[in-house]
């Protein structure tokens, strides 16, 4: 069966004909035929080697680039004195000032190909990028970011947060580690959220059929936001409850060992939460 997104605001007064007409702000399916193939090709190709050195990050942002353009956004290097971060900004449609912040970190620790950390989460940031392509009523614009150097102490991300007007920003959803559900059970975590950001989940989860558990967990890049006085969320497996990949930071971290069902899983619920926060008014 498939899960429809909440519908959008409509984008001004409602005519027969046009882009205002009814129906013309009817967002996309969550169960998208591209949703699979985007995924596996994503982290099959980051996976494809590590991402620890100065080389391999580089080699990684110029991929995630190419991917961004693909997708139909405009890439843009944050540089930094330590390395770079690759973003895009997806504009809203009604002329709103205020945006939302998805992001992922794409470096691995050195030796291993980092499928689920974090190949996985850099997958679903870009799969909300191809979703809010087929999204004609944003009132909220969104900036995906993926962030260079999360492994070395979140250096990407907060160099990163400090560029941004915390006055501008609704709110911040970070994806970390989304591959690996060894007991099946279709439960993530969200960490750290504010009271609005975890309703925000628990109703696309529940439309998605997964399931939550709430944890106080840090360590990651939504940290870097908080630290900033923003709101910010992440979403991970269950690192806290211990059904978490046994592969993370090792050789074995390859695109064999992930669970794509699970990762579909994980895209289509934060894209549910992206895509219903940028209907805000």
């Amino acid at each position: 069966m498939k899960a429809w997104i909440v519908v959008l605001a409509a984008c001004g007064s409602p005519s027969m004909n046009g882009p205002d007409a009814p129906g013309a702000c009817e967002p996309p399916a969550l169960d998208a035929p591209w949703l699979r193939g985007l995924l596996a090709d994503s982290v099959g190709a980051l996976a494809a080697t590590p991402r620890a050195t100065i080389p391999e990050r580089d080699a990684a942002r110029a991929y995630l680039s190419d991917q961004i353009r693909a997708i139909g956004w405009d890439p843009v290097l944050h540089t930094y004195a330590t390395g770079a971060n690759v973003h895009a900004t997806i504009p809203s449609t009604t002329g709103g000032t205020q945006q939302i912040i998805v992001g992922a970190h794409f470096d691995g620790e050195a030796g291993s190909p980092a499928a689920n950390d974090n190949a996985s989460g850099v997958a679903a940031v870009l799969a909300i990028a191809r979703y809010l392509r087929d999204v004609p009523c944003r009132d909220v614009g969104v900036t995906v970011v993926l962030f260079d150097q999360e492994e070395a102490g979140l250096v990407g991300s907060r160099a990163y947060a400090a560029t941004v007007s915390t006055t501008d920003v609704r709110g911040v959803y970070t994806i970390d580690q989304v591959s690996w559900d060894g007991d099946g059970d279709r439960v993530f975590e969200i960490e750290m959220p504010s009271a609005a950001l975890e309703q925000e989940y628990r109703a696309a989860a529940a439309l998605v059929g997964a399931s939550l558990s709430v944890t106080s967990m840090e360590g990651t890049d939504h940290e870097s936001f908080r630290d900033r006085g923003i709101a910010a969320v992440g979403l991970t497996e269950e690192y806290v409850g211990g059904d978490t990949s046994p592969h993370n930071d090792r050789a074995t971290d390859t695109a064999a060992t992930i669970n794509l069902d699970y990762l579909e899983l994980a895209a289509r619920l934060a894209g549910q939460v992206i895509m219903t926060a940028v209907t805000v008014p």
